[in-house]
């Protein structure tokens, strides 16, 4: 008679532990569930690079230039210093009285992980060498440490159309991805 008391005492401590464990593990697993992932958290960076200009193609509609740049980036979410890709159309005819700038940028990490984001900018046509674009950047995705990214902010250049191998653009925004959403 002991050993059949043992034996069910024994049972009904496994069950009792088992019943912990999943209920335990059910909790934890269903508030994982309803915890939302953090959000898009700020993203500062500053580009500094080069461009190479020519005469656009639409001498009507955009009346500007193709724009090639690349230089180097550095940034609150960029390891180390990346380098900074981009083309753009720096158009006259589009807005009087401005310059209208649409452009593209591939980040490129030292892993090789890539940020890409797109940007449109205006500045005011004048006679100084001095232009100051601003306007407002999206990032539309990357890849690696970048897999999946989105987010949008600020972006301010200064450009000296008689020194284009100096040419700086900050951004400033957020950056999350689209699993957080």
């Amino acid at each position: 008679m002991a050993t059949l008391t043992r034996r069910w005492s024994a049972r009904i401590a496994g069950a009792m532990a088992g019943a912990a464990l999943i209920v335990g593990g059910t909790t934890g697993v269903s508030n994982a569930a309803t915890t939302p992932p953090p959000g898009p958290s700020p993203f500062d960076a500053l580009g500094k690079y080069g461009v190479v200009t020519s005469t656009h193609p639409d001498t009507v509609g955009c009346n500007g230039y193709k724009v090639v740049g690349s230089g180097t980036v550095t940034g609150n979410r960029i390891a180390g210093t990346g380098t900074w890709s981009q083309t753009e159309d720096a158009c006259t005819a589009t807005v009087a009285g401005q310059w209208d700038i649409n452009g593209k940028v591939t980040i490129t990490q030292t892993d090789g992980s890539h940020l890409y984001f797109t940007y449109h900018l205006n500045a005011p046509l004048t006679s100084d060498t001095m232009v100051y674009p601003s306007g407002t950047f999206t990032i539309t995705g990357g890849d690696g440490a970048f897999d999946e990214a989105v987010g949008s902010g600020k972006m301010n250049a200064t450009v000296n159309l008689l020194d284009k191998a100096h040419v700086t653009a900050t951004l400033s925004g957020s950056m999350g991805f689209r699993w957080q959403i």
